[in-house]
């Protein structure tokens, strides 16, 4: 299993915008890659390939295995970027070859990130916003992750994410998101704040997750009324089906 990506090789860009702030999502570039090939494999034991198949960019990427003497492949299609079509599905066929690897692969373990923020409706009554301050997140990134490892998974804990003048929005560790205001308590159970409840309507929206079922399954009236633990659960469930 390859190692875990250090703060400062995970990369974050806003997702997706909505009333209430934005969604953020962990992502890692190609040089990362090649520098983690080259550093587990040398730089003469791996090797990459590209292939259109049906106007699709394809990329394998070759690893060499000294005991069978042969090299063993893993492929995966990429997607154009909306620049340099051919070097973006270059590109991004190459990521997910890595992906397939199984390097980077825990990013996907990071969760909903959500982080409040102005925005501003693109059209009246559109339902569609952008930011307030379109440079609100320019230089962010990650400045701490912590990870647990079991039976050769390895998942996101603990994670951090600054913007460029170090002040942290947002924070993972124990709890799933950290909260701007006290959790309210019901029968011992937290119950989730209103920015929570924002940011798991925001989730049902994007994933088309039927709102008035999921209250059914928890057996409450409205989203609001989700605990915690609920709300956690909620989320690692649409994230799964919007992969």
């Amino acid at each position: 299993m390859f190692r875990g990506l250090k703060a400062d090789e995970i990369d974050v860009r806003v997702g997706t915008v909505g009333a209430k702030g934005v969604t953020l999502l962990l992502y890692k570039d190609a040089r990362c890659d090649m520098n983690i090939l080259d550093e587990v494999y040398g730089t003469e034991n791996w090797q990459r390939d590209h292939k259109q198949v049906k106007d699709n960019m394809f990329c394998g990427i070759g690893i060499y295995n000294d005991k069978i003497k042969q090299w063993i492949w893993k492929w995966d299609c990429g997607t154009e970027s909306n620049t340099e079509k051919e070097k973006g599905e270059a590109s991004d066929s190459f990521k997910r070859a890595c992906f397939n690897l199984g390097i980077g692969r825990e990013l996907y373990t990071g969760g909903f990130i959500f982080v409040s923020c102005a925005t501003t409706e693109t059209a009246a009554g559109s339902k569609k916003y952008k930011l307030s301050n379109p440079f609100e997140f320019s230089g962010i990134g990650v400045t701490s992750v912590t990870y647990s490892e079991k039976e050769n998974k390895r998942e996101i804990t603990g994670l951090e994410i600054s913007d460029k003048a170090g002040k942290v929005i947002f924070k993972k560790g124990s709890k799933p998101q950290v909260v701007k205001e006290p959790a309210k308590e019901v029968d011992g159970n937290q119950i989730i704040n209103e920015e929570q409840a924002d940011a798991i309507k925001e989730l049902a929206e994007r994933t088309d997750t039927d709102v008035s079922v999921m209250c059914k399954y928890y057996n409450i009236k409205s989203l609001e009324e989700l605990t915690l633990e609920q709300w956690a659960s909620a989320c690692r469930a649409m994230e799964k089906k919007k992969k």
